[in-house]
C-alpha cells in the first residue's frame, strides 16, 4: 500500500520475541501483521498506551505521593550522578543495588554499570525466574545447560511446559514433532493444549515433581533400562542415589503425586526404551516450590541415567550450529564484600556469579542486613514480582534514592525519586540471536514517543554522568552493538542491510559427546547425582547432595483444616505476561476481574457459586476475586493469575515461604481457603 513502510520488529511484550511485520504510516504504527498471539495483536495499544512514561520526571513532596514534575535529561542525569556518588562516598558501593527487570536485552550493559560503580549487588528478575532451574542443572552436570535436540529425538518428555501459552514460538515445532511420530510424555497438573496432544499425560499434584522423577528412576533401575556403562563411567554418587530411589516405587509415588502407578511405569519405559529421548523443561514452574531445586535435580538425573546426555536426539549443549558473540559477564567482587543473598543462599553464588539473589530485598532494606542499602537503580522494577509486594513497596520508602526506568507509570514508580522513559522494542534497534548461528536486527519502526530512550543509551548516559570507566560502553550504543557482534564476523551495518538476518561468518558446528574429552565442570569431574557443592552446606544450611524429596504439604506451622486448599499462581495465560499486560485495554477486557479458578467439585464442596465474588485467605493475607469453574484444574487446587493490582495473588504468599537452596518463593504450592462473599 502506498505510503506504508514495512519494518521487521521482534515483539518485546513477552520473551518469545516473535518477529512480526510492522507497517508504519506517517511516522506511526498503522498495523501489526504476522503469526500473532493475543499479546502481539495488542501491540499498538502497548506502544500508544496512556500510561507510557514520556519524559524524565522527579518526585515532588513526600515519597510515594505520586506527584512528579517534568525535568530534562540533563537534569535527571545530574541528580542521579550526584546522589549515587554521594551514597557511594558515605556508605560504600555495596549500598547501591542495580536491578534489571523485564525486558532482558540490556542486562549485560547494566551489569557493566554496576561493576563500574563498584557494587556487588547486580540483581535481576531471575531471582524468581530461571536461575533456580540453572542451579539444579549446574549442581548436577556443570556449567553447560542442555536443551533437547528435538530435530533428532524419538521421544520427548515435556516437564511442566505449556508451549502454546508460555512459548508460542515453539508451538509449531511441537506440532511438527507430532507429525513425524515423536512420542510425547507431558508432565503437568493442568490439562492444557500441550497435554492434550501428548501420548501420555502425567497429571501430578503441584510440587510433587521430585517424587514422580524418582519413581520413574525406580522403574528404570529395577527393570534394568538404564545405561549401565555410561553411569559407571560418568556418574558420581550412583550407589547412594540408587539406594535412595528405592524409597519411591510407583505405588508410593501414586500416593504422593496422584499419578496412577501404571502410568508412571508406562512413561518410564517409554522414555528409557524409545530413545534417543530428550527432556524439555521450563524456567519456572517446577522451581516455584519450596523444594524446587531438588525436584528439578531428580528430573535432570533421568537424562544421565538413560545415557541421553550430549547425544544425537538427547539433551545436548551443542546440537545446532552456532556463532560466537560477546557479552554476558560476571559480577565483580570488590574487596571481598558479600552480595545481598550470599549469606542466605550460598549455592546461588557458588554456581552462578552472574547476579546476586534479591528475593529478600525488602528484608535487606528494612533490617539493614548484611549492611544498609541506600540506593536502587531499577530498570523495569515492579514490586509485584515479590511475595507480599506491598511490604516491598513500603521498604522502597526507606531508600535514600530510587531511580526507575520503565515503559509505564507503574505503582512501583510512585516510590521513585526519579523516573525515566524507556523505549519499546518498536522504538529501538536490537540485535537478536536466532537458532542455527543466525543474527538479525529488530528494526526501529518508529521514533520513540516523547523523550523516551532505549535502555542501553540510558545506561551509557548514567555511566558518563558519574564519570565511571567502562572501555566498551564509553564508545556509545552502536559501537557496543558492533562489539557484541565482532566474534561472529558480522557488523551492525551488515544486519541493517539484511532484514531477514545473516548467519555468522564464524561458525561452530554441532558436536556431541564433548564430555569424553572435556569432562564435566563439577567438583568430581563427573555428573553428580550427589552434588558435592550442596553437600558443602549440609551442616550450615541443611542441604542434601542427593535430589532429596521434601513434600511441601508437611511444612510445619500450617493449619491444614483452616487452609485445606493449595494456591497455585503464575501459570501462563495466552493473553497475559505479568502485570504489564493488565494495562492494555484489549487484553484487560478479556477478564474484567481477577479470577479464582477452581475445579467444579471444589466449588460445590465449599458452597461457592461461579461468577460470584469470593475471598481467598492464606496465612499471609487475603484478596478478592470472581469464582470461575475449570475442569482443567485438579481438585484441591486454587489457581489465580498474578500481577493484577485489583487482586494480587502474590499478596497471599508468605515472604519466607522459600526454597532454602535457591530462595525462590513457593508460588505454586501455598495454602489457602476460599469463602463466598455476599453480594451488595
Amino acid at each position: 500500500m502506498p505510503g506504508r513502510i514495512l519494518k521487521k520488529v521482534n515483539c518485546g511484550i513477552c520473551p518469545s520475541a516473535c518477529r512480526i511485520d510492522t507497517y508504519v504510516e506517517n511516522g506511526k504504527i498503522a498495523s501489526i501483521e504476522g503469526k500473532l498471539c493475543s499479546k502481539g495483536a495488542a501491540s499498538r495499544q502497548y506502544v500508544y498506551n496512556k500510561e507510557r512514561i514520556l519524559y524524565p520526571m522527579k518526585q515532588t513532596g513526600e515519597k510515594g505521593n505520586g506527584r512528579f514534575e517534568r525535568i530534562s535529561w540533563g537534569e535527571a542525569y545530574g541528580i542521579i550522578a550526584d546522589r549515587l556518588l554521594e551514597i557511594r562516598e558515605s556508605y560504600g558501593a555495596q549500598s547501591a543495588v542495580f536491578y534489571a527487570g523485564y525486558p532482558k536485552w540490556y542486562r549485560p550493559a547494566l551489569l557493566r554499570l554496576s561493576n563500574a560503580y563498584g557494587s556487588p549487588n547486580f540483581c535481576t528478575e531471575s531471582s524468581t525466574c530461571f536461575q533456580a532451574a540453572a542451579l539444579a542443572w549446574r549442581s548436577t552436570f556443570g556449567n553447560q545447560i542442555c536443551f533437547p535436540d528435538m530435530a533428532h529425538t524419538n521421544t520427548l518428555l515435556i516437564w511442566s511446559n505449556n508451549l502454546y501459552h508460555s512459548n508460542t514460538a515453539m508451538a509449531g515445532t511441537y506440532q511438527r514433532l507430532k507429525d513425524r511420530g515423536v512420542k510425547i510424555i507431558a508432565v503437568d497438573p493442568r490439562v492444557t493444549p500441550t497435554t492434550r496432544k501428548a501420548d501420555i499425560h502425567l497429571r501430578l499434584f503441584p510440587g510433587t515433581d521430585g517424587a514422580l522423577a524418582l519413581s520413574m528412576a525406580y522403574v528404570i533401575l529395577t527393570e534394568k533400562l538404564y545405561d549401565k556403562s555410561f553411569v559407571e563411567k560418568y556418574v558420581y554418587g550412583f550407589k547412594e542415589y540408587e539406594k535412595y530411589v528405592h524409597k519411591f516405587p510407583p505405588k508410593r509415588a501414586q500416593e504422593i503425586t496422584g499419578v496412577d502407578k501404571k502410568l508412571i511405569r508406562k512413561a518410564a519405559r517409554l522414555y528409557a526404551g524409545s530413545g534417543p529421548a530428550g527432556i524439555l523443561v521450563s524456567p519456572s514452574p517446577v522451581v516455584h516450590h519450596v523444594n524446587g531445586v531438588q525436584n528439578y535435580r531428580a528430573v535432570h538425573c533421568l537424562i544421565a541415567l538413560t545415557g541421553n546426555y550430549d547425544t544425537l536426539g538427547g539433551n545436548c549443549p551443542n546440537a545446532e550450529e552456532a556463532s560466537p558473540c560477546n557479552e554476558f559477564g560476571k559480577v565483580k567482587r570488590f574487596n571481598g564484600i558479600e552480595a545481598i543473598g550470599e549469606r542466605d543462599f550460598p549455592v546461588w553464588f557458588d554456581l552462578s556469579c552472574e547476579e546476586a539473589q534479591c528475593t529478600k530485598l525488602a528484608d535487606y532494606i528494612m533490617e539493614e542486613k548484611p549492611y544498609p542499602l541506600k540506593a536502587l537503580t531499577g530498570f523495569g522494577f515492579s514490586h509485584r514480582m515479590w511475595p507480599q509486594p506491598e511490604r516491598l513497596q513500603e521498604a522502597l520508602k526507606k531508600l535514600d534514592f530510587f531511580v526507575n526506568v520503565d515503559l509505564f507509570f507503574s505503582d512501583s514508580c510512585r516510590m521513585a525519586d526519579i523516573i525515566l522513559p524507556a523505549a519499546t522494542s518498536f522504538e529501538r534497534e536490537e540485535i537478536c540471536i536466532r537458532p542455527g548461528g543466525v543474527f538479525s536486527l529488530s528494526e526501529k519502526a518508529v521514533e520513540p514517543l516523547g523523550e523516551a530512550r532505549n535502555d542501553i543509551e540510558i545506561i551509557i548516559g548514567m555511566l558518563k554522568a558519574m564519570k565511571l570507566k567502562d572501555d566498551v560502553l564509553k564508545q556509545g550504543y552502536e559501537a557496543y552493538m558492533d562489539y557484541i557482534l565482532k566474534p561472529s564476523g558480522l557488523s551492525l551495518d551488515m544486519l541493517r542491510q539484511s532484514p531477514e538476518g545473516l548467519r555468522g561468518k564464524v561458525c561452530i558446528p554441532p558436536r556431541f559427546r564433548s564430555y569424553e574429552t572435556e569432562g564435566f565442570s563439577t567438583p568430581s569431574g563427573k555428573i553428580e547425582f550427589v552434588s558435592q557443592i550442596l553437600e558443602r552446606y549440609r551442616e550450615s544450611h541443611g542441604y542434601s547432595g542427593l535430589p532429596w524429596y521434601r513434600d511441601f504439604r508437611e511444612v510445619p506451622g500450617i493449619d491444614r483444616k483452616k487452609y485445606p486448599l493449595i494456591l497455585n499462581t503464575g501459570s501462563r495465560k495466552p493473553q497475559y505476561f505479568h502485570a504489564r499486560t493488565y494495562r492494555i485495554p484489549y487484553l484487560a477486557a478479556l477478564e474484567d476481574a481477577t479470577l479464582i479458578e477452581m475445579n467444579p467439585a471444589d466449588i460445590k464442596k465449599y458452597g461457592l457459586r461461579e461468577g460470584r465474588k469470593a475471598v481467598v485467605t492464606s496465612p499471609a493475607g487475603s484478596m478478592e476475586g470472581i469464582i470461575r469453574s475449570s475442569v482443567n484444574i485438579l481438585e484441591g487446587i486454587v489457581h489465580i493469575y498474578h500481577g493484577n493490582k485489583n487482586g494480587d495473588a502474590n499478596e497471599l504468599l508468605d515472604k519466607d515461604y522459600l526454597d532454602p537452596i535457591s530462595g525462590f518463593p513457593g508460588f505454586k504450592s501455598y495454602f489457602c481457603q476460599v469463602e463466598g462473599k455476599e453480594q451488595p
